[in-house]
């Protein structure tokens, strides 16, 4: 009967405790959540203080009085709303054994933020930061705010947490974790931060090369759409603060959040109008995005002169005009972004550029639904209405940057095969033309030579017979030396025009064969000043009739330059079959000074190897000069 009065008794009186204090310690290792941390939700106390000077002491008596009251949260997410006051949360702590533990405020920017602990009466703060203060004040190294907490065994200890964040809104997620979980889930964070941000590099790494490579700037607009968005969620996520400005904490002022995602919406908008190919000759919306563009640069650059002017009362007007401009340019955005597609659309014919249309249209959907929850997240904060789920916005749009990535960097590779498909089209294209050209050209070359082969065969040849025959008859009379001479010149001239006649045209090219025609060129050359040999090796292949008119004509014309202009005294023309490719060799053992392949030559020569897909390769050394031909077969 004594031992249940003293167990009443003790309900009793910790009862008329509790009451007195008006708070309910929270018993450390009583129990955690799944995730690892104290449930600190329902131990949570919360005070406005409207006037913005209430000192500790002064919390201190209020908490006692009763004033502070319970967190209406229904998540370890506090939301205040739009802050013009500064806030404090009270909590208690009770262990049995000796504890370390870890407060974490899961937001980056907040402007003022202390803690104060209250231990047998004694009060001490436990640290004074925020993103005002240089980013080594911080109690403990971290993109959030942490603050190392000891208890000792059977010791109640009284926690009072002052934040200030005025003209902006206030929403942040306040955890509790014993120190070893903390260190463990803080590691794991910080290595996915670092595998994120190595992927990002690593696609900033392969724009910046695909903008050398191609010289096409929709990897510019690519690349600094990426680089605006992380820069956005570095400053969200309070990392931009830790590595890249520790030292000064004035930028914080500028709100980077903001003006990161307004560069990332020009950004991604001149990106859109690459990926398109939207242009002012072809499009309406085109001037309307160009528009928009330069009203958001404007905002973004007058957003930072007013900053720096230091005029009295702008934070209050800044970050109002600045919410409102954020959601006005999402709606922007995304109307613009809609219709430019629609539009594009409407008017592309081609089935690649659809198919790119609507796959960027996909990839945009998901982009802009990531935008659209922030926003809905951000006004819900704003108007202090409580979400049923806790959820980082910079995770959100983490989780939408790296899809865009994916989407956009497969959506460019697929551009990219669809424009070196486009290019090699026209390139054969313009290689077919070129070719019909040529092909044209030495048809009508090679008409117009047998044209004057026909005509010196039957116009100049006959008229050289009738004068020979006509001196013929007056030498049977008078046999002087000028006539003599006259019909020596006459013969000459009959055996040089049926030599030319016989190049320009021969009879029996198409019957007898390249080789049969050029070796009957090279005996009619012989004992005509440079001895000619002819060597014809492998199994012969009949080319189609214009590829051996043309190499005959190549032939003929090296072996007239060698007899003419070479001073050479020997020459060997070779004609060798091998089973892939035909090779054309005229040697001779003139001059190093190859004369005979002037300026005019070697072009000439060079067109008919190009017409032939062949390779001419022109040597010339103290032996002689060595000209060859290699031919490759057609393929059937």
């Amino acid at each position: 009967m004594n031992r249940f009065r003293c167990f009443w008794l003790c309900v009793w009186l910790s009862h008329a405790a509790w009451a007195q204090s008006g708070t309910r310690p929270l018993l450390v290792g009583a129990s955690t959540l799944p995730s690892g941390e104290l449930p600190l939700r329902e131990a949570l106390y919360h005070f406005e203080d409207t006037t913005g000077k209430l000192t500790i002491e002064q919390a201190v008596e209020r908490q006692k009085k009763g004033q502070f009251g319970l967190s209406s949260s229904l998540t370890v997410r506090q939301d205040f709303g739009y802050n013009t006051a500064v806030q404090w949360l009270y909590f208690e702590l009770e262990t049995r054994q000796k504890a370390s533990l870890m407060l974490e405020i899961e937001y980056a920017n907040i402007d003022d933020l202390e803690l104060f602990s209250i231990r047998n009466g004694v009060i001490q703060s436990l640290g004074h930061t925020g993103d005002r203060f240089v980013f080594s004040q911080r109690p403990y190294i971290n993109n959030n705010y942490v603050f190392p907490l000891r208890l000792l065994a059977g010791e109640r200890t009284g926690y009072y947490l002052r934040f200030d964040r005025p003209n902006a809104i206030l929403s942040f997620f306040i955890r509790l974790w014993p120190r070893t979980i903390f260190l463990h889930t803080d590691r794991d964070e910080y290595f996915a931060w670092g595998i994120y941000i190595g992927i990002i590099c690593l696609v900033l790494i392969v724009a910046v090369v695909m903008l050398l490579a191609t010289k096409d700037r929709i990897y510019l607009w690519f690349g600094l759409y990426i680089h605006f968005m992380t820069m956005h969620l570095f400053s969200d996520a309070g990392l931009g603060f830790q590595y890249l400005w520790p030292n000064t904490p004035h930028i914080n002022e500028f709100a980077p959040v903001y003006l990161y995602i307004w560069a990332a919406m020009i950004a991604q908008l001149t990106f859109m109008q690459f990926f398109i190919r939207q242009t002012a000759q072809e499009s309406r919306i085109y001037r309307w995005n160009n528009g928009f563009k330069l009203i958001v640069l404007t905002t973004l650059l007058v957003v930072i002169g007013i900053q720096l002017s230091d005029v009295a009362g702008r934070e209050l007007f800044l970050y109002k005009f600045i919410a409102s401009a954020t959601r006005y340019f999402v709606i922007a955005l995304i109307t613009l972004t809609a219709l430019s597609l629609w539009e594009h659309k409407r008017r592309s014919s081609l089935r690649q550029q659809e198919k790119l249309v609507r796959y960027y249209t996909y990839a945009l959907l998901i982009q802009f639904s990531g935008f659209v929850l922030v926003s809905l997240i951000n006004l819900c904060q704003d108007k202090g209405w409580p979400l049923p789920f806790d959820v980082l916005t910079y995770v959100i749009m983490g989780v939408t940057v790296f899809l865009d990535i994916v989407f956009f960097s497969y959506g460019l590779a697929y551009r990219y095969r669809v424009a070196r498909q486009t290019n090699r089209t026209l390139e054969l294209d313009l290689l077919t033309a070129h070719q019909q050209t040529q092909q044209r050209v030495i048809g009508a070359l090679e008409e117009e030579r047998q044209r004057l082969a026909q005509d010196l065969h039957d116009d100049i040849g006959p008229t050289l017979s009738v004068a020979k025959g006509y001196l013929s008859v007056l030498t049977r009379t008078e046999k002087t030396d000028r006539l003599m001479h006259a019909q020596t010149l006459l013969d000459e001239a009959a055996h040089e025009l049926r030599t030319l006649s016989h190049q320009l045209m021969p009879r029996h090219l198409e019957q007898t064969g390249l080789a049969e025609a050029i070796d009957e060129t090279i005996r009619k050359k012989s004992g005509m000043g440079t001895q000619f040999q002819f060597i014809s090796l492998g199994d012969v292949k009949r080319l189609p009739a214009q590829t051996e008119r043309l190499l005959f004509g190549i032939a003929t014309e090296l072996i007239q330059q060698v007899q003419h202009h070479s001073q050479a005294t020997e020459a060997t023309v070779q004609l060798i079959y091998h089973p892939g490719h035909l090779n054309l060799t005229v040697e001779d053992n003139g001059p190093a000074q190859p004369a005979h392949h002037d300026e005019r030559s070697v072009p000439h020569l060079l067109t008919k190897a190009e017409f032939l897909n062949a390779d001419l390769v022109i040597e010339a050394n103290d032996q002689g000069h060595t000209v060859m031909l290699t031919v490759p077969f057609p393929t059937t």
